[in-house]
């Protein structure tokens, strides 16, 4: 059987969280929180996943892949965010006749898809419009459902059914939306207290009698065989001899715990928490102090207090890339200088076009082209700017930059430099760099100017 999840979600509700994470890769007890969905799936024979994602594509498959390691088959489909799942259905061209589930991974539920698709098999020609804990948990099982898409669009209603041709199925556990702060919480304390989930770690002994303290591997901890402490763990994250754990607490993976006192608190992965720190009912994540009692947050400058744990890593094939682009720029010198003369010939007054771009590192910088109608012979200039590290070689429109998380990369050529004018509908030119994000880009490029090449002769063109 065939699920659709979906998982396109933009996390607004949960500022300002969304700077770090995406709803669906939003870790909730150390797993994101659309891995529990995918457990569910695989545990109720599901073996092909269809899954809708958005702006943060590149982050959701590269901590996803294939889905090999849940005995999945996943493909990705690129949808705008929170697009109406009707509209995303008709653009996938799903046969109507077929059996399939459709259902949102962007949201945690108690393990129930098994019972669900048990039911709706028993009956495939009504509708089964599911319940849990009086609230909609975003599943429906196709045919039946076509007529009933409204109910997976986010935000998520709880809607009165006709039921003359449909039933209704109440099923067992929780269901948290995870559309605030709060939520978000609550969602945390309930899997590492609950018994419906699979908690990734081993189980070390705490003084906590009725609930268990997990712990990915590779961690340093001191004893908290006396402590009243349980909850999470992730791996590679050192905690001082020093340091107070108490009550409920998950900390991310990566994360560096001094001699500071945690209570009823989340940490997030890739924090550091300096000494003498008193943390209760938080949520740290890097530099942010959150407070989801009353939905504030600070930003702490002082990296002594908490910051970002590590450092990215030396980028050696940027370095590598650099460096033979230099060497090809050389090269490609006497092309240039042929360029530039034919511009300075019909354009005297304007032979190079300037303008002032943000690089990769949030910084303005020159960018120059030469006035020519063909853009990849007009952008060779700006292979300058790869040579000096400010944009990457392929990558987004530095012409339309959002900068709306941390993962888009600008570059000098892409689908937008390359086929698109001011003319050009901002959602269409969103739609194409997302899914230019997500593609082998090369040879993305190279099947876009070849469906050009096959329309017309591409020539240089000056303009007039």
């Amino acid at each position: 059987m065939q699920a659709i999840v979906f998982a396109n979600r933009n996390g607004n509700e949960l500022t300002p969280l969304d700077q770090h994470y995406c709803p669906a890769l939003l870790p909730v007890a150390n797993k994101a929180l659309v891995e529990y969905t995918l457990e569910d799936l695989a545990s109720a024979g599901v073996t092909n996943v269809k899954m809708v994602i958005s702006h943060d594509a590149i982050k959701i498959e590269s901590k996803i892949g294939n889905g090999e390691q849940w005995g999945l088959n996943i493909d990705y489909f690129l949808s705008k965010p929170e697009e109406h799942v009707n509209s995303v259905l008709s653009r996938m061209s799903i046969d109507k006749t077929a059996q399939a589930l459709v259902v949102r991974g962007d949201m945690l539920r108690s393990p129930c898809l098994a019972r669900f698709i048990e039911f709706s098999r028993l009956m495939p020609s009504k509708f089964v419009h599911a319940k849990m804990a009086q609230r909609n948990p975003a599943m429906m099982m196709l045919p039946a459902g076509w007529k009933h898409n409204q109910l997976l669009n986010w935000p998520l209603e709880t809607t009165e059914v006709d039921h003359t041709n449909s039933v209704a199925q109440v099923l067992h556990g929780e269901c948290f939306y995870i559309d605030s702060l709060a939520a978000y919480v609550a969602a945390s304390d309930y899997v590492i207290n609950s018994q419906d989930f699979c908690v990734k770690g081993r189980t070390i002994n705490t003084k906590q009698p009725q609930s268990c303290l997990v712990v990915e591997a590779q961690c340093q901890l001191p004893d908290l065989s006396e402590i009243d402490v349980f909850g999470a763990i992730g791996e590679y994250t050192k905690v001082s001899s020093k340091a107070q754990l108490s009550q409920g607490i998950v900390v991310g993976e990566y994360c560096f715990i001094e001699d500071s006192q945690i209570q009823n608190s989340i940490i997030l992965p890739n924090t550091y928490v300096g000494p003498q720190l008193s943390v209760e009912n938080k949520i740290i994540s890097q530099d942010l102090i959150i407070d989801p009692q009353t939905n504030s947050w600070s930003k702490v400058e002082d990296q002594s207090l908490i910051a970002k744990s590590t450092q990215e890593a030396t980028n050696y094939n940027g370095i590598f890339q650099r460096a033979v682009l230099m060497f090809l720029y050389i090269l490609l010198s006497p092309l240039l200088i042929s360029l530039f003369l034919g511009s300075l010939i019909l354009k005297p007054k304007k032979p190079i076009v300037s303008e002032t771009v943000i690089n990769n590192e949030q910084q303005a910088v020159k960018a120059h082209k030469f006035n020519i109608d063909s853009p990849g012979f007009a952008l060779l200039p700006q292979i300058w700017l790869v040579i000096k590290g400010d944009l990457n070689l392929f990558g987004a429109s530095t012409k339309y930059q959002s900068k709306a998380d941390d993962t888009t990369t600008y570059g000098v050529y892409g689908p937008v430099q390359l086929n698109f004018d001011e003319s050009t509908p901002i959602e269409e030119v969103k739609m194409v760099e997302m899914e230019f994000e997500q593609s082998k880009k090369p040879l993305y490029l190279v099947n876009m100017l070849k469906k050009q090449f096959d329309k017309s002769n591409p020539a240089i063109e000056m303009k007039s």
